[in-house]
């Protein structure tokens, strides 16, 4: 049943067995720390009477929890380009699986633009600031933005900050690539919102936020986004065979 943007009753169980035999990736957050992992919905099983979601259990997870609540936060995308968000606590955590409690109410949202993805080491972005061509290493992603590391110009001295917070970026070319896929994005417009130097690394790394798309070039990005989803899932489902 839906009421609204909430599903609830013997909806979510069709809808989460969908979930889990598409090997849909999930976003999964703990509450009570600064932590979320994208993970899949391993099983759904009954024991004593009640159902349980099995979550494949990230490495380092069990510890992670401990003199914790448990309480957890899920999300994902559906076919429908739709976010889905519910909350579950922690049940049991065995050696491969986190049982958490069977939710009873799915709220369904708009796609979230902060939705981020970790993207393909080949993953770069180039673009322009006062006529000078500029790239980065492209770290995370989201329909939002994007964060990286810039890579060094020629026409640009060690001693100069070439982009700070503020600065517009034009002729944006995003290009992501893997051993299995390449993937272009034109973007119009952005601006940088975020700058960090580490000394360590002695590189600068931009948060850019994306201000202009049309259309065609939003479905590009996201398709880019659920194609590095895609084969995130199946790396992850190839170390585990």
């Amino acid at each position: 049943m839906e009421l609204g943007n909430n599903i609830i009753g013997k909806h979510i169980h069709t809808i989460l067995e969908q979930v889990k035999n598409g090997k849909t990736l999930i976003r999964m957050k703990l509450t009570e720390r600064d932590y979320e992992q994208l993970t899949i919905i391993d099983d759904i099983r009954q024991k004593d009477k009640k159902l349980f979601l099995l979550i494949d259990c990230p490495d380092g997870f069990h510890d992670l929890v401990k003199n914790s609540s448990g309480k957890l936060q899920f999300e994902y995308n559906g076919a429908d380009k739709i976010s889905y968000f519910f909350c579950a606590d922690i049940a049991q955590i065995d050696q491969k699986n986190i049982w958490v409690t069977f939710p009873d109410l799915i709220e369904r949202r708009q796609l979230r633009r902060d939705f981020r993805v970790d993207v393909p080491s080949g993953t770069h972005m180039s673009f322009k600031k006062s006529g000078v061509k500029l790239n980065t290493q492209v770290i995370d992603l989201s329909l939002g933005g994007s964060f990286g590391a810039l890579i060094s110009n020629q026409n640009v001295t060690q001693s100069v900050h070439p982009v700070s917070i503020g600065d517009s970026l034009t002729e944006i070319e995003l290009i992501s690539q893997s051993q299995y896929f390449e993937h272009r994005v034109n973007i119009r417009k952005a601006v940088v919102v975020r700058c960090k130097e580490d000394q360590l690394l002695h590189s600068c790394f931009y948060a850019v936020h994306f201000l202009s798309m049309d259309k065609t070039e939003e479905k590009a990005l996201t398709d880019l986004i659920y194609i590095i989803q895609r084969e995130y899932l199946k790396r992850k489902l190839a170390m585990a065979d």
